[in-house]
């Protein structure tokens, strides 16, 4: 028996949780300048002090783009594969842009290593969705019942 679409898009979730709960563990690891700049200066960042609400965040980040990408897919089949290419530059591009912002930053090398890697680890969760709809293929129904070969055909013109 093949599995349903459901139970995949249900595995996707699984996974991106438990992707997510890594993340925020990582996350949580922020070095003590860094978490004296967050309480300091930087209280815009106070959101990733809080182990829950980091999580809450970035689980509704990716829990927004399958439901985004799952309405594309139903609604509109006709412009999926563009607009999946679309967010999967765009979480290419957020990869890049993190990492050379981590690099480049100076106080945000600070943050040490493992905060860094539970950021990387969000996009490459982003994109490892993006391409999970991208492989994903389409479901064909087979119809109501199956066509008894031995039942008698009606000639079209009868129809």
């Amino acid at each position: 028996m093949k599995p349903t679409l459901k139970t995949w898009i249900t595995l996707l979730i699984a996974c991106q949780a438990l992707l997510c709960w890594l993340d925020v563990y990582l996350i949580s690891k922020i070095s003590w300048i860094g978490k004296l700049g967050i309480a300091t200066v930087h209280k815009e960042y106070r959101l990733l002090r809080s182990d829950w609400k980091t999580f809450l965040l970035l689980f509704g980040l990716q829990i927004i783009l399958i439901i985004t990408l799952m309405v594309i897919r139903t609604k509109r089949p006709g412009i999926k594969t563009l607009v999946i290419s679309l967010l999967l530059t765009l979480g290419a591009l957020g990869l890049f842009l993190t990492f050379r912002d981590f690099i480049y930053t100076y106080t945000h090398r600070l943050l040490k290593e493992r905060f860094h890697l539970g950021f990387y680890l969000f996009w490459m969760g982003w994109i490892g969705t993006c391409i999970f709809f991208l492989t994903l293929k389409e479901q064909k129904d087979s119809g109501p019942f199956p066509l008894d070969p031995n039942t008698p055909t009606m000639p079209e013109s009868i129809i």
